[in-house]
């Protein structure tokens, strides 16, 4: 089967390199590894002429073009997929194009449930695979005081700030943000971002969840994958993943916060919680969620 992931340049324009768009590697460049490990042929393509005898086109994006390949396509009777992570709906190009296409693959139950209601079996659910990390943290060494980490590319950067922060430090920790915001703690880098997340000691993942719940698993696997004790808000896909007090905790009210950061004062705890939560993330390998992509894939051609 020949598989296609059209990514143009204007998905990218926020990032120097499309590899720092954790979309772009966790939902495109990944699958698209293993398929050519697996002995497929794939190719991400930012210009509609490199897409030559296609079985499958993959959408990153929607727009104009999108949807002018996408009827080219499906006349010479080809397949379609929308990769399709985010909350997007009501645009008539986009609606045109995902009617279009054989399946929406959405990044998150709570998306998939909602794009159902229009495009029924047509959506389903592929969740985001962790990275595998060369590095965790390190349980022989503790930060005095301990450090709480948010990483992200700026947009929850106000709400943690404002709001979690201040609480952080009431409770005698200290506050740590990676991003690409100017006042940033530590820069966010491709090539350090993880390092610097696994030299802190818990991560917090908030999420405006009531204006944006359809976001995927990928703050909270990250956080678990790089050896932290995690912090959620009540997002579905959180909730999905985290059984609170196992294998991290999820934080309904301000007062959640603070009780849950003052028990991670154990040691004993942060090791427990991270070992747990460890354990549960073999369903979000890169290995099991490809063989969702290959799937897809071979029922198509």
């Amino acid at each position: 089967m020949r598989i296609f992931w059209y990514a143009p340049d204007k998905v990218f324009t926020a990032f120097k390199d499309p590899k720092d768009n954790p979309s772009f590697r966790l939902r495109c460049l990944y699958n698209h590894q293993k398929l050519i490990e697996n002995g497929h042929f794939s190719k991400i393509v930012s210009n509609v002429n490199e897409i030559i005898y296609p079985d499958v086109v993959v959408f990153m994006s929607f727009g104009e073009e999108e949807l002018a390949l996408a009827k080219y396509v499906k006349s010479i009777g080809k397949h379609l997929v929308h990769d399709y992570s985010e909350n997007i709906r009501g645009i008539p190009v986009l609606e045109e194009t995902k009617k279009l296409c054989d399946y929406l693959a959405c990044c998150s139950t709570a998306l998939a449930s909602i794009e159902s209601i229009n495009y029924g079996k047509k959506a389903i659910i592929i969740k985001d695979p962790y990275e595998d990390f060369p590095i965790k943290k390190n349980d022989n060494f503790s930060n005095t005081p301990l450090k709480v980490v948010w990483s992200g590319m700026g947009g929850n950067a106000p709400l943690v700030e404002n709001v979690l922060k201040p609480i952080i430090n009431s409770v005698g920790m200290e506050y740590i943000e990676i991003s690409n915001r100017p006042n940033s703690t530590i820069p966010w880098k491709l090539s350090s971002w993880f390092v610097d997340m696994a030299s802190c000691d818990i991560c917090v993942c908030p999420q405006d969840h009531w204006n944006y719940p359809c976001k995927s698993n990928t703050k909270v696997t990250t956080a678990m994958a790089l050896g932290l004790p995690v912090l959620a808000s009540p997002l579905r896909s959180y909730q999905e993943t985290i059984t609170s007090g196992i294998n991290g905790f999820i934080c309904h009210s301000l007062e959640d916060w603070r009780d849950n950061l003052v028990q991670l004062k154990s040691e004993n705890l942060r090791k427990r919680v991270s070992l747990e939560a460890f354990k549960t993330l073999e369903k979000y390998s890169i290995d099991n969620i490809y063989k969702k992509w290959e799937d897809v894939f071979r029922s198509l051609t």
